[in-house]
């Protein structure tokens, strides 16, 4: 059982709190005494409102929980508040692009300061805002973006609400300015992708409906060019058009070794740039699924597919997308806790002179996927930085934790492209490899260290340099 009982519903499957491997902000301390009793319990169901007391410097009215058969839901009734600061170095070396010679040689430092602020009115309801505000310094001597000098727009990335147990508990909203994260995030996560990871919101409702062991998210969704929420704005773009969508995501676990997931989203871009550099209106939907599958002597599967629909301007849309990988976890070197991953990733590319678009069209999913170095090698492509799109990788990985309170990451891809469309007259990509080492300074305080390397292919020209990335991240929550 982890350490953390979690707010809402960030609870890792070993019973530890985070949302994509970080701790939420939204968690406290297992062990708690609450009026008497210490909560221990991963699974939970609201039977009364309840006080927490000695949470730092904060104290808070929640909702008693017990054992149930959903997942864990803790509203927060009162005012409470919290944050967190981060602080990254990063060199881009020449990363290549698809536009043309122009390629990455950027080193930068980006400072990112977020406050939060809930306040649950009863126990059944809270809202919450959150604001971001992130600025940059830029070697001089390399490419520089003016835009994020200190101290520039102010962003409110959550402005929502919460309305939970509608229906006798079978129906929650939440309205508002949110994050939403999905699966392996290959389809829907960032929905802000030209302001990096400042910010990932969607301006949406979503509302949820429990059945049993299905739980189903029905997603309204839109999207807006310019923040018109910005304080102090300096015309930053979060998108290059406005967009909206509507679908639903779906999550079924009754079956306890192969839980999938299912989704349908329909999405339209307003003006966004076709296939031939035109602009025109989008409009596609997405169909797809995701099993994970427990097979059992420490081997588990993730297998994705998912087929795409619509039209683009004169161009049909007809994408594909599959991600499939086996993890194996051998009951060895004690604490280490070795695990060894193969995968294949393949994202269809548009075959030139057929009338049609069949490469892959990103849903909201235009962040580093697989590879921060190569978020960067998309510009130039239809779907500009992040458009992860023509694109088929067998890999190879390694995960292990060196030390306490650390996990470190190993990637090797052998990157081809679907299609022949680059600078150069072949279709690898490269060799890319990628490492991460994370680790815990002290209690609040966190860190990784990130680096990769790419041996171009022939898609690029001859003579295009090998590429490199490397970064440096600290992160801490108050």
């Amino acid at each position: 059982m982890g350490k953390f009982l979690c707010v809402k519903n960030y609870q890792t499957a070993d019973g530890g709190c985070a949302r994509l491997g970080v701790e939420s902000e939204q968690c406290i301390p297992r062990g708690r005494r609450v009026q008497g009793a210490a909560v221990s319990s991963g699974r939970f169901r609201i039977i009364q409102r309840i006080k927490v007391n000695g949470i730092g410097k904060k104290s808070i009215v929640v909702a008693a929980l017990l054992a149930a058969g959903t997942g864990p839901v803790l509203a927060v009734e009162g005012f409470d508040w919290g944050g967190d600061f981060r602080f990254r170095v990063t060199d881009l070396d020449h990363i290549p692009t698809n536009a043309g010679s122009f390629n990455f040689y950027q080193l930068f430092n980006r400072d990112r300061t977020r406050v939060w602020l809930n306040y649950g009115p009863n126990a059944d309801t809270n809202l919450r805002l959150r604001i971001t505000n992130e600025f940059r310094f830029y070697d001089s001597g390399r490419q520089e973006n003016p835009k994020w000098d200190p101290i520039n727009e102010f962003v409110p990335d959550n402005i929502y609400a919460d309305f939970n147990n509608l229906a006798g508990g079978k129906l929650s909203l939440r309205i508002g300015r949110q994050d939403l994260i999905y699966g392996t995030g290959k389809v829907i996560l960032d929905g802000t992708p030209l302001d990096g990871s400042r910010t990932i919101y969607h301006n949406a409702i979503k509302v949820t409906l429990k059945l049993d062991t299905n739980k189903i998210d029905f997603l309204g969704i839109y999207d807006e060019a310019w923040d018109s929420l910005a304080i102090n704005s300096q015309d930053i773009p979060v998108i290059e058009q406005d967009e909206a969508a509507l679908g639903l995501y779906g999550k079924n676990s009754l079956f306890e070794q192969a839980p999938f997931e299912y989704y349908w989203i329909y999405k339209t871009e307003d003006d966004s740039r076709t296939s031939d550099g035109t602009k025109a209106d989008a409009d596609f939907s997405t169909i797809g699924g995701r099993v994970m599958p427990n097979f059992g002597g420490g081997f588990k599967g993730n297998a994705e597919l998912a087929f795409q629909t619509g039209s683009h301007g004169d161009e049909s849309v007809d994408g594909r997308m599959l991600d499939a990988s086996l993890t194996f976890g051998p009951d060895v070197w004690g604490s280490v806790k070795p695990s060894f991953t193969a995968g294949y990733y393949y994202l269809s590319g548009n075959e030139a002179g057929s009338g049609d678009n069949e490469g892959w069209h990103p849903v909201f999913s235009r962040w580093p996927q697989i590879s921060e170095l190569y978020l960067y090698s998309w510009v130039g492509t239809q779907y500009s930085i992040g458009g992860w799109s023509n694109l088929k990788t067998p890999y190879l990985g390694l995960d292990l934790v060196p030390f306490k309170d650390s996990k470190f990451q190993f990637r090797y891809y052998y990157m081809e492209a679907d299609e022949k469309n680059g600078p150069g007259n072949g279709d690898k990509r490269g060799d890319l490899f990628t490492a991460q080492l994370k680790f815990k300074i002290i209690e609040n305080l966190t860190g990784h260290v990130r680096g990769e390397w790419l041996n171009v292919g022939d898609y690029y020209a001859p003579g295009t340099d090998d590429a490199r990335f490397l970064r440096l991240n600290l992160l801490y929550k108050f």
